[in-house]
């Protein structure tokens, strides 16, 4: 049998397990990683089993399934198995390992009643194991996992710790054993058999790489140390196989006092793996330092320290600004040299001062000939009169000198410029010339008018040219002509530039119809401004777009239907007959809704409290467009339906209401196309139709067996009887007497206790049968004799 003996892992993981079934039909489990990790599944790279009937014989990579346990063979022969897989793990070298697992899938099990307790152990290499010379068993797996079928198509062990064996073992292969255990390896009802093709699933973090691109201020490492000021910033490419976000640190140190190592952290890392700092708080003025930087992944994994760079630190600016000359603008006075757009050699001198290697001017940076040489730049002033630049001398370090100013006096050379007409509208040429100015030939212009491309004319013999140019845009007003003069030495001059007013020609446009009103035609006139204007391309609130011809005079008469109610929109332009459109004109007007109008006798619109619950009044509806055959209206108690128009396009309904103060009538008009007009809302107020009364109860309060009279007054129109009722007893009806009054009485209850309340309903009801809404009141009964009195009473 296998020998067992202790072997301590370095470290265990916690496995979170996901499943997924492969094309085999083989479940297999991937580990949930964590940020920027690598997750890998590797297949058995070996498999071998060992057999108790053939303890020397080694089996290994034979065709079928791996056996684990026993099984009977014909004859009664009983085997007993143990099977080995091998894996490939040299990708985890020098690389922290997260977690892992071992999984495969059940092909047979003899008896599925029996309880799966496979084991997976780490076992020593084995290449070609017998069951006389098996392999020590060395760290036992986590397990099984299970799904509930039977026979598994999927049983995983996690294997963390024995992987973490193998690795501080210094292995790159690590082969587990699948195995029954002790007490149940002799059964055959516990036989089963596995997919040799196993797979080890592995999370794990690559370590960095070794820090490259080092860099001082931008520039990349030499083995001259690079100088710098009093700003030294580094930086360093970290390479990383999980590509997570880098971070890391830097260490430097004085070249002759590596004891001095200071370290300190990043300033920022982007993610091409780039880490920097700035060391500016930390440097001394003439040291040479020497530094490296180191990479440290998202799971706090450092990598190794990077070569060395150095760089050389100088605080000292050159002392004197350099002294700035040119022969090509020498004058400092009118009228000047040279000229705008014509190039002239400038030198820039640092006197023999050795710390200066270049000069930073208005122009940028270049490099002396030598230290404390010259530099001659060329530049070409771009304005005439008195025109200056500046230049300071700078070091190895990049410090900079006092600056310098150079003045001098260019001459001035930009054409001359005129244009007629200078007013007149979008369209229309004008005539402009160009004249030199200065003592050098012009041979050609350069000119444009607004945001039009560059065009070119020869210059005439006395150096001038003429050309037309056209505004063509209706929305640009103002208009630069810029024109630049070529010289006969080939350069071109500054602009000059003249002013060109386009009048944008937009139509005038008036409304032909007092009140335009939704479904119902409406006219427009249009007065063409722009001069030979023929047509007129005009939109409705933004509808499409449509063109009408212009008559003789420049005016035409559009006819349009609003489609909707509010405000509309009529805009366009003009166009001539040469294709040039004018600006937008147009006007902006309110057009009334055909929604039907509602009116009615009884109940004016937002009126006074006329007619009263119970009492009917008609409701008359007429459209504002013709063509009305039928109105559909509702009242908001509910009452609805739809009402045919008469000849005068009017139709009336009348209506009784339920409810007394506010009420609202809703409707719209169908006319004879079909359509259906916008929704018409009509408010009216309604009287309470209840009588009124009076009560001979005196005080705030009444006792108990006291007698209450009260008089009602009518409000309702043919009145035939008043009702009333004492808190839940029954309703009594009364008949008002000749003058339309009645009076009733009640006793308040005996056995009323104080602090109670007494209710009064009243109401009428007339000929018709209808009754009105309710009104009444409440008495308090309190016991205490001698109690002030009031009349109680409703109106």
């Amino acid at each position: 049998m296998g020998s067992r003996r202790s072997f301590l892992p370095a470290r265990a993981g916690v496995l979170t397990l996901v499943t997924a079934l492969v094309a085999t039909g083989t479940a297999v489990l991937t580990a949930a990683p964590a940020s920027a990790q690598t997750v890998t599944e590797t297949t058995a790279s070996s498999w071998a089993y060992v057999d108790s009937a053939a303890p020397k014989a080694s089996f290994v990579n034979q065709p079928g399934n791996a056996p684990v346990g026993a099984h009977t063979y014909a004859g009664g022969t009983n085997h007993v198995f143990k099977s080995y897989v091998t894996f490939d793990i040299s990708a985890l070298k020098g690389n922290p390992l997260e977690r892992a697992y071992v999984s495969t899938g059940e092909t047979a099990v003899t008896d599925c009643a029996h309880p799966r307790s496979t084991e997976v152990w780490l076992t020593d290499p084995a290449k070609k194991p017998t069951w006389n010379n098996q392999p020590a068993e060395l760290v036992k797996a986590t397990g099984p996992y299970i799904d509930s079928s039977c026979p598994s198509r999927q049983v995983t062990w996690t294997v963390t710790a024995a992987i973490q064996a193998a690795m501080d073992a210094g292995r790159t292969t690590a082969t587990f054993v699948l195995r029954l255990p002790e007490d149940q390896q002799n059964d055959p009802a516990s036989g089963r058999e596995y997919n040799p093709r196993a797979v080890l699933g592995l999370t794990f973090d690559k370590t960095p790489g070794k820090p490259s691109g080092l860099s001082v201020n931008y520039q990349a490492c030499t083995a001259k140390p690079t100088v710098v000021s009093r700003q030294a910033h580094l930086s360093a490419t970290v390479p990383d196989g999980d590509d997570s976000i880098i971070n890391g640190e830097f260490a430097f140190w004085p070249a002759d006092a590596p004891d001095q190592r200071k370290t300190v952290g990043t300033m920022g890392a982007g993610l091409n793996g780039e880490i920097w700092t700035d060391a500016d708080s930390f440097l001394t003025e003439g040291v040479t330092y020497v530094w490296q930087a180191r990479g440290k992944d998202y799971q706090g994994v450092w990598g190794p320290w990077s070569g060395t760079c150095k760089f050389t630190t100088d605080f000292t600016p050159p002392a004197a600004a350099p002294v700035i000359t040119s022969a090509d603008y020498a004058a400092q006075a009118p009228p000047g040299a040279g000229g705008t757009g014509v190039p002239g050699t400038f030198v820039f001198d640092a006197k023999g001062d050795k710390d200066v290697v270049g000069f930073r001017w208005d122009g940028g940076y270049v490099a002396a000939d030598r230290k404390g040489g010259k530099a001659t730049v060329r530049y070409a002033p771009k304005t005439s009169g008195p025109v200056s630049i500046g230049a300071v001398s700078v070091d190895a370090a990049g410090n900079q000198s006092p600056s310098a100013g150079y003045r001098f006096w260019v001459a001035s050379n930009q054409p001359g410029v005129t244009c007629a007409p200078f007013d007149d509208f979008v369209g229309v040429a004008r005539t402009c010339t160009f004249t030199p100015v200065g003592s050098t030939p012009v041979t050609a212009y350069v000119y444009h008018l607004g945001n039009q491309p560059d065009d070119t004319v020869a210059a005439g013999p006395d150096g001038t040219a003429t050309v037309q140019v056209t505004p063509t845009d209706p929305d640009l007003t103002y208009l630069q002509l810029s024109v630049r003069a070529q010289l006969a030495t080939g350069y071109l001059t500054s602009e000059s530039s003249e002013t060109v007013v386009s009048e944008p020609g937009e139509p005038e446009v008036e409304s032909l119809t007092a009140n335009p009103t939704q479904g119902l035609p409406a006219q427009f006139r249009v007065h063409a401004v722009l001069p030979g204007s023929v047509s007129f391309t005009y939109h409705w609130n933004d509808g499409e777009m449509s063109t009408v011809p212009l008559d003789a005079d420049g005016t035409a008469t559009v006819t349009l239907t609003p489609a909707t109610s509010s405000w509309g929109s009529f805009y366009g332009y003009t166009t001539t007959a040469s294709g040039q459109n004018s600006g937008w004109g147009g006007l902006n007007v309110s057009v009334a809704s055909n929604k039907p109008k509602v009116t009615s006798a009884e109940y004016p619109e937002g009126g006074g409290m006329t007619g009263a619950v119970g009492v009917p009044g008609t409701f008359v509806f007429s459209s504002p467009v013709p063509g009305a055959v039928s109105y559909t209206y509702e009242f908001d108690n509910g009452v609805h339906g739809t009402v045919a128009a008469g000849p005068d396009g009017t139709a009336s309904v009348v209506f009784t209401p339920t409810e007394p103060y506010i009420n609202s009538i809703y409707a719209t008009t169908k006319f004879a196309d079909g359509s259906v007009s916008e929704q018409g809302g009509y408010t009216f107020y309604v009287n309470y139709s209840a009588p009124r009364f009076e009560c001979d109860a005196t005080g705030w309060s009444v006792a108990p067996g006291q007698h209450i009279q009260c008089t009602l007054s009518p409000v309702q129109a043919n009145l035939a009887s008043y009702g009333y009722a004492v808190d839940s007893g029954p309703e009594t009806t009364v008949a008002p007497g000749p003058d339309g009054t009645a009076t009733i009485g009640f006793d308040v209850p005996a056995d009323r206790t104080s602090g109670s309340y007494v209710q009064l309903r009243l109401w009428s009801t007339n000929t018709a049968g209808t009754r009105t809404d309710e009104t009444g009141t409440s008495f308090y009964v309190y016991v205490n004799t001698g109690t002030s009195a009031r009349t109680a009473h409703a109106v």
